[in-house]
């Protein structure tokens, strides 16, 4: 459960009221790489959809924002469906991955946009990947709203991605910080060790 506190004035304040956070990228910053993305997608996949329609896999809850915003401006032809997996739940580090829901369209033979808010530590979509392939994927596309600046563990392939940003917490336009702050218009970032 989250436990509100008042604010002093001078703090940086959200509209999602989780406290004081820096803001890192407008939501007209955010749009633009989101269309900017788009546009290398276009260029790639158009010409693979001549007998199926790509399969948009959006993985939920983060990338509904920014799936939201890509789809009209995709000239392909395209079927939407979602996958829900997560690591983080109410916390601030990511823990054992948890599968809530699978897609409902057939992988098989499929060409897969699979579309996340988030390459942190890339577990998470390293294990969509295989997924996908395992479901009998004819190929796997990745895009990822943001990507964190920082070393992995794991060699995870991303195709598209919209913003860098420091390996801090980050929250707004789709991604959460304990829950909350999906809603924040832009990309911030929690205090350190918030």
């Amino acid at each position: 459960m989250t436990t509100w506190s008042p604010l002093p004035t001078s703090a940086i304040m959200t509209p999602t009221h989780l406290g004081p956070a820096e803001h890192l990228f407008s939501a007209e910053e955010v749009e633009t790489a989101i269309q900017r993305m788009a546009v290398a997608i276009n260029e790639e996949m158009e010409h693979l959809t001549p007998h199926r329609p790509v399969l948009l896999l959006c993985v939920l809850t983060g990338a509904v924002v920014v799936v939201g915003q890509l789809m009209p401006h995709l000239r392909f032809p395209l079927v939407l469906d979602c996958v829900q997996v997560g690591r983080y739940g109410d916390e601030t580090s990511g823990g054992v991955l948890q599968w809530r829901t699978r897609p409902k369209e057939s992988l098989a033979g499929a060409v897969v946009l699979l579309v996340d808010d988030i390459l942190d530590e890339g577990v998470t979509l390293q294990a969509l990947q295989e997924y996908c392939m395992v479901e009998g994927a004819a190929a796997v596309h990745t895009a990822v709203m943001v990507r964190k600046i920082r070393s992995r563990a794991i060699d995870v392939r991303v195709d598209y991605v919209g913003l860098e940003v420091p390996d801090r917490f980050v929250f707004g336009y789709g991604l959460d910080a304990r829950g909350l702050g999906r809603n924040a218009p832009g990309i911030f970032v929690l205090p350190e060790d918030g």
